[in-house]
């Protein structure tokens, strides 16, 4: 895990790869290194996981072909690779960035399909003399670039291609809506400037020396859902799947630890990663609110099952949010959604406090195993398009009688909106949204529905996955613990387990009820208690109070409000008053607040505060 950035073309502009780098430094606090070629240039900000050696440094020129390469991520099974290719190269270091180097002298882009991990990378082909960047399957790492003056930079945050002496970063316009009004973030692969772009998960692009880049190619999708029965010999099979894809998830050369929220997702990788521990302790990170929380109630059923667990629980009372939150919001290069994210910076804090350089998070589950409750309203829709009546009107009342407080004519309406055909349905949201929000001076038409299919559950997954959820997710677990060093492995989010998962017929998925195929499976290895519960609750954040009840937040709204660009001055100070009587939506007027700081941090930075 590490920091890369890099120019190809004749560097016009006088920017250096030094000062782009230099930007993103607290990703690697092992070293920063640096390759000049013809035209290209390359800086890797190393954080040492796999191969602590010097020999593991980058850029890495492969001797035989004169190859450079700069990675950011983990190819985790790089040892079954470097056992395959062990005839055909000769390996000089133990890590995983040269097996990289390997498959791509032994395959060339047909490399993709055996590499199992998270990534980002760029690497010079010096027969072609071109530069192939890449991003892994589900876009666990980050790589933005941009075009100026005929030259291609990129990076592994915004930040290291933006605010550049004399060159302009305006608003997108259409993104900052997206974020205020839709609580839209990375949704595509525009940026919130413009001209700022994401390579798309799954993607490669070729760059030429003059800094000619050709349109990004695929070379994976998720694959369409399967019809397959999930019984006992398929139960067998998940679990050996979930064995080796955390075992694979705990291959490091330094310590491992984990988040523990007490939800499905996290403690069932807590409870696998005990299966497969070989370090002494596993050292995990919970955030506690000062009164009751259901999942914080549930943490203990994991602590107290096994005594190589170390606790480390974070205080959330919010005390000093506004003295932090400026930085976390500088950190992740975006305003931020929500008070998770937040917390999720204060536990990589404490974690690095700890000592502890990689973390297994849970993140991913809810978009595999369908535990969103709109997943649920499209399998359900699912259904009814397949006209199965008696199974809906079946998994409905199951839904009704746990813990779902809607009725049941609200919940087939629910059904039957999946139902509606994609136009619709954007219509609808857009002229909701107009009406809502009319502190925003403009209101374009948002897309939402970025991805549409004629099967409603898989329409509502790819949106998840690759717009909604994960993307934003993804975006604050690099963030956070890139500021602190340190590494965040997903495990639910491997592509393997994922194609797994996706061959079984989605009312075994979703049987009545969010995450199914996971409660069912997991007996035995995770508590009961933990499996049973019926509740669906984020990370915890000290939002909701901190917002009505701190003088600070009070004193920077109203610094900013008049001083933000889209938003309507009387309509704004209209939200906040509406507010602070508590009439207003926290989400609302947290994304707005949050969008002013981020604008101020970039642009007029009166906030004052020391990064």
């Amino acid at each position: 895990m590490c920091g890369i950035a890099g120019i190809v073309g004749y560097n016009k502009s006088g920017i250096t790869v030094h000062s782009m780098l230099e930007k993103i430094a607290h990703r690697g606090p092992d070293g920063l290194f640096y390759w000049n070629g013809e035209n290209v240039a390359f800086g890797h900000a190393r954080l040492s996981i796999i191969d602590l050696s010097q020999a593991a440094n980058q850029p890495m020129i492969d001797p035989l072909t004169g190859n450079v390469i700069i990675f950011n991520g983990e190819i985790f099974n790089y040892i079954e690779l470097k056992e395959q290719f062990k005839n055909d190269y000769q390996f000089k270091t133990n890590s995983d960035t040269e097996v990289i180097l390997a498959a791509y002298q032994l395959y060339g882009v047909g490399m993709f399909s055996r590499l199992r991990g998270m990534f980002a990378f760029a690497l010079y082909d010096a027969h072609l003399k071109k530069v192939i960047i890449a991003r892994d399957r589900m876009g666990i790492k980050p790589l933005f670039y941009r075009k100026i003056n005929q030259s291609f930079y990129f990076g592994s945050e915004m930040k290291s291609v933006t605010q550049f002496h004399g060159i302009s970063d305006n608003l997108n316009e259409l993104k900052v809506y997206e974020f205020l009004a839709d609580a839209r973030m990375d949704a595509d692969e525009y940026s919130m400037f413009e001209g700022v772009m994401h390579l798309p998960p799954a993607h490669y692009m070729w760059i030429d020396q003059n800094g000619e880049n050709d349109k990004p190619l695929t070379y994976w999708d998720f694959p369409e859902l399967g019809k397959r029965k999930f019984d006992e010999t398929a139960k067998e099979e998940f679990i050996a799947h979930m064995d080796e894809t955390i075992k694979m998830h705990l291959r490091s050369d330094v310590p491992v630890g984990a988040f523990l929220s007490g939800g499905l997702d996290s403690s069932s990788v807590v409870c696998f990663a005990l299966r497969h521990l070989k370090q002494e302790k596993l050292n995990v990170f919970s955030a506690i609110l000062p009164y009751y929380h259901p999942e914080n109630s549930l943490i203990k059923e994991i602590t107290s099952m096994d005594e190589r667990i170390v606790c480390n629980d974070l205080n959330l009372s919010g005390e000093n949010f506004f003295e932090d939150i400026p930085k976390v919001i500088e950190q992740n290069g975006t305003p931020i959604l929500d008070g998770s994210m937040y917390t999720h910076y204060k536990l990589c804090e404490m974690a690095k406090e700890k000592n502890v350089k990689v973390l297994l998070s849970g993140s991913g589950g809810d978009e595999l195993f369908g535990g969103y409750e709109a997943m649920v309203h499209a399998q359900h829709s699912r259904l009814l398009y397949q006209m199965r009546f008696g199974r809906y009107l079946k998994d409905l009342i199951k839904l009704r009688k746990g813990r779902n407080a809607n009725t049941y004519s609200h919940l087939f309406l629910r059904s039957a909106y999946e139902c509606l055909p994609v136009s619709m349905r954007r219509f609808a949201k857009n002229a909701q949204l107009h009406l809502k929000f009319n502190h925003i001076e403009i209101s374009p038409n948002v897309p939402h529905y970025y991805f549409s299919h004629p099967d409603p559950y898989f329409a509502n997954m790819l949106n998840n996955y690759r717009s909604w959820t994960a993307p934003p997710f993804l975006h604050y677990e690099d963030r956070n613990s890139m500021k602190f060093g340190i590494e965040i492995r997903v495990p639910f989010f491997d592509h393997k387990l994922i194609e797994f998962i996706l061959q079984f017929n989605t009312e075994d998925i979703i049987s009545g009820s969010s995450k199914s195929i996971l409660r069912n499976s997991f007996r035995g290895i995770v508590p009961d208690k933990i499996l049973d519960q019926k509740g669906k609750y984020g990370f915890p954040s000290p939002l909701d109070h901190t917002l009505k009840t701190s003088k600070a937040g009070k004193e920077i709204f109203y610094d900013l409000y008049n001083k933000t660009p889209l938003l309507s001055s009387k309509n704004t100070l209209k939200l906040a008053e509406q507010f602070y009587e508590g009439k207003g939506n926290v989400s609302v007027f947290w994304r707005t607040l949050s969008y002013m700081i981020w604008y101020d941090i970039n642009k007029n930075k009166t906030i004052n505060n020391n990064f």
